[in-house]
């Protein structure tokens, strides 16, 4: 019999067709908060071109818990199943492997895998520029004191965070290619 997991161990899956199939996500039945596939345990099978999913998912904010149990096929349309999860898990975990199973869902974990590494790649390195600094320091990091903040037209941006790599994203500054400011959200 197979194991159960948490329903993300078993995604993402790529049908014959090409489609992936990465999350799964589903309101609670008591308060309507987006479960995703890490709050459901279950199986979740390929079979033929139909992706199969019985699980029992666990609400954290109302602590309910329920059913799922579902068929996703080739065009990412879901469609429900009849059976009670716990009825269709068995069947489910009872089957055999089928042919392709498993090797669809490690060539799409590695197609994943490469766009994060590509994403990584091709990350824009801020270009080093020189802001004026706070003569106050609020600590220090590789014999490097950090100012309190920096100056950006005009205005006062705060320390936010050590980014040892030095990755940026918008609205955020790098200093000594290790220091990030950030202006405050109002």
């Amino acid at each position: 019999m197979r194991p159960k997991n948490r329903i993300d161990h078993f995604l993402p899956v790529r049908f014959s067709n090409g489609s992936l199939v990465k999350q799964f996500s589903k309101p609670c039945l008591k308060c309507g908060q987006m479960l995703h596939a890490r709050e459901m345990h279950g199986i979740a099978r390929l079979l033929d071109d139909h992706l199969a999913l019985a699980a029992i998912a666990h609400c954290p904010a109302c602590h309910g818990q329920f059913g799922i149990s579902c068929v996703i096929d080739r065009d990412k349309r879901v469609r429900r199943v009849s059976l009670p999860a716990w009825l269709f898990m068995i069947y489910l975990r009872a089957l055999p492997v089928q042919a392709g199973e498993q090797a669809a869902h490690e060539q799409a974990v590695a197609e994943v895998a490469q766009a994060q590494r590509r994403e990584q790649e091709q990350a824009v390195r801020p270009v080093a520029v020189e802001y004026p600094r706070a003569d106050t320091a609020i600590g220090r990091y590789a014999d490097k004191p950090i100012p309190a903040y920096i100056v950006v037209h005009g205005a006062e941006v705060p320390f936010d965070r050590v980014e040892p790599d030095g990755r940026v994203t918008d609205g955020e500054y790098l200093l000594d290619g290790c220091f990030v400011y950030k202006a405050a959200q109002s």
